[in-house]
């Protein structure tokens, strides 16, 4: 009878362990998809690091009086993309490298060096910090208006027009219209690259005078992004280089003056080393010097502050032009360029406020290319030949007094569309 008892009491035994390791089982299995979803994602995000280098110069000439203004930034950004659920995306942009000029503002700038937005599946961006929604507005106008409209093969040359009548902005113009040329270019290590180069036709941008009353800045925009091919592992692109230049200029005020704002960047590792693109084919030369990089600083005799009209209207000009030149660029590439322009457009910003310590040592964003990247220091992407940035017929046009005076009160420029 006791031997049967202990068999009976075996079997439930045997009977009770089973019934707890499959109810084991079945309760961890949930918490084990989790954290095996997890894994994949954390498999998935990427880190990509890229080197920053923005220049902003000023120049005024009136007969024998002369001002000059220079500025330049050069961060460092490390960017992490994390998938999320349909096909969307997070972005985290940040550096180290901004340096203030002053310390009684850490609040306001404590977070600067980080920025944070979304991209959906057909990359239209939200959840953009809140300085950069004009950025952000522009963005997906951009993407809204090419669509699939681009041609798919390279070594085409095409038309994009974007509309900036969406800010209903008083000194933009309706429409920004690019011309744009993609290239191959081979190197010996990373196989065949594409450059798409964009150049803006020529257009003005309404803006108050230092005096009283408005004129008329002309101004154009040309980008080069230096992509390499879709990769199947990455599901990505890589932007290796670009290179973007922003020129206006006026005679308000009564005097000659031009404003020049540029960025360049090149990708790097994890030590801030550029990426080697041994070989890289000097085709690329000659497409990006159509841009007119400036090849040296300006001397700087008599330091003044860029006047109103670059401080309100042309800043934010220059970062929506830029946004449209990239995704111009971008045409139904997967990497997006937004990475940065918004990197740029917060440096930008940054500079335009004159919060930034500048660095101790000057050179040109091309200067800066041709040292970082020990494969295009070679190349001669910057001397081109200076293309007028106005027919010359137009020059008289420069600046419109729209009679703001005898009591009447001059309209208000606002900061930003």
């Amino acid at each position: 009878m006791k031997r049967k008892a202990a068999t009976k009491d075996i079997v439930f035994l045997q009977l009770d362990f089973w019934l707890r390791f499959l109810l084991a089982v079945a309760v961890s299995l949930p918490s084990g998809q989790i954290a095996l979803a997890q894994q994949q994602k954390l498999r998935q995000q990427r880190t990509d690091y890229f080197k920053l280098i923005s220049t902003i110069e000023y120049t005024a000439k009136r007969d024998n009086e002369s001002k000059e203004y220079r500025h330049q930034a050069e961060p460092w950004f490390m960017v992490t993309t994390i998938p999320q659920k349909g096909g969307q995306a997070s972005y985290h942009l940040m550096t180290t490298d901004f340096r203030f000029e002053d310390s009684n503002f850490p609040q306001k700038y404590k977070d600067a060096g980080e920025i944070n937005y979304n991209l959906a599946d057909k990359r239209i961006m939200n959840g953009a910090d809140a300085d950069l929604t004009h950025v952000q507005l522009m963005n997906n106008e951009c993407i809204k208006t090419i669509g699939d409209r681009v041609p798919n093969e390279v070594g085409k040359t095409w038309t994009c027009r974007f509309n900036l009548g969406i800010f209903n902005h008083y000194s933009l113009p309706n429409e920004l219209k690019f011309t744009v040329t993609s290239i191959k270019v081979p190197t010996a290590k990373l196989g065949d690259l594409v450059a798409v180069r964009a150049i803006s036709d020529p257009f003005l941008v309404k803006a108050a005078a230092q005096t009283e009353g408005y004129g008329f800045v002309k101004c154009r925009m040309a980008a080069v992004y230096l992509f390499d091919p879709y990769s199947e592992e990455t599901g990505q692109e890589d932007i290796y280089v670009s290179a973007m230049v922003f020129l206006a200029s006026t005679k308000m005020d009564g005097m000659t003056q031009q404003y020049r704002y540029e960025f360049g960047t090149y990708k790097t590792d994890a030590s801030a080393v550029s990426v080697d693109m041994n070989g890289l084919d000097k085709k690329l030369e000659g497409f990006v010097r159509d841009i007119q990089l400036t090849p040296r600083p300006i001397e700087v005799n008599n330091p003044c502050c860029p006047p109103q009209w670059v401080q309100s209207e042309i800043g934010s000009v220059a970062q929506i032009a830029s946004t449209c030149a990239a995704v111009a660029c971008e045409q139904t590439i997967v990497n997006p360029v937004s990475n940065i322009y918004m990197a740029a457009a917060r440096t930008y910003q940054l500079q335009q406020q004159n919060v930034l310590v500048p660095i101790p040592f000057e050179r040109t964003v091309c200067e800066g290319l041709k040292e970082g990247v020990i494969e295009i220091s070679p190349m001669n992407i910057c001397e081109g030949r200076e293309i007028p940035l106005w027919p010359a017929a137009f020059i008289p046009l420069a600046f419109i007094h729209c009679g703001h005076g005898g009591g009447h009160e001059v309209e208000k420029s606002p900061s930003s569309p």
